[in-house]
């Protein structure tokens, strides 16, 4: 039986608009994908489809309208509705996008693809002040996106990763007592979904696994469950692997785990 949303059943085609164009999507899916499908540009910086929406960086605002009724909404999280009515490029929701790229930069100044995405929309520089650097990527690039916890929750299954802390010290840490834990698998999907580059932590990983494993080193697409019975011949060094070449392919050329997000598994 099909889910149902409060207007109907989820995944049932529907029709709204977008910046004047009529557009076709399936109820209850996210609104930035729908507008993505359309070849519509709508930043952000902290979804993945197939992981479930967390409305952190709000990069992808718009304004959506139902009936009379305008408001700004983060389009991730936002379920495609028949009748919506949808603008991405308003003065208000540019406005609002180049704000919180200044407050981005003043956390991340030094991340160059954050700068670029910035000066895309306008922004040369944050008015506000910048955080203080402590000299180590992990601390300094990451904006709390929650990518990486998700992916490790949600693709790998591992739950390896985590967001400790509140407010202003809030960061990213490892479970438990922020110490790499034996269910890491050193997958790398963490670092691949990471759009800062903060993470590094495959390195260590996979020399846990060699410790961990000694001579009986499983592969570690096995352990994501996309290969069977499969025993590392490579030292976990994937690049050399030809089964990592053929899910990197049926994955379009992205981290295999994508293929776990989007329900193929060997």
């Amino acid at each position: 039986m099909s889910r149902q949303t409060a207007e109907g059943p989820a995944g049932e085609e529907v029709r709204f608009r977008a910046d004047g164009r009529e557009l076709r999507g399936r109820r209850g899916e996210s609104l930035l994908a729908a507008l993505r499908r359309a070849g519509l540009e709508v930043p952000s910086l902290c979804f993945l489809e197939g992981l479930p929406a967390y409305g952190a960086c709000r990069l992808c605002l718009v304004e959506v309208k139902r009936g009379r009724r305008a408001r700004l909404a983060t389009s991730c999280d936002h379920p495609v509705l028949e009748g919506l009515e949808v603008r991405t490029d308003t003065p208000a929701v540019l406005e609002h996008r180049r704000v919180v790229l200044e407050l981005l930069l003043a956390r991340a100044p030094q991340v160059e693809a954050l700068r670029a995405l910035a000066r895309r929309h306008g922004v040369e520089a944050s008015r506000f002040e910048a955080r203080a650097q402590r000299g180590d990527p992990a601390e300094d690039d990451c904006i709390l996106c929650g990518l990486c916890v998700r992916v490790c929750r949600v693709g790998a299954r591992a739950e390896a990763l985590c967001l400790a802390g509140r407010g202003r010290h809030k960061r990213l840490g490892a479970r438990p007592f922020g110490e790499l834990p034996e269910r890491c698998i050193g997958c790398g999907a963490c670092a691949w979904v990471c759009p800062t580059g903060a993470i590094h932590m495959e390195a260590e990983a996979v020399r846990r696994l060699r410790e961990r494993w000694g001579s009986e080193r499983p592969c570690r697409y096995a352990l994501l469950g996309l290969a069977t019975g499969s025993v590392c011949e490579n030292d976990y060094q994937c690049a050399r692997c030809e089964l990592d070449q053929r899910l990197v392919d049926r994955a379009g050329g992205r981290h295999p785990v994508v293929l776990l997000l989007e329900g193929r598994r060997p």
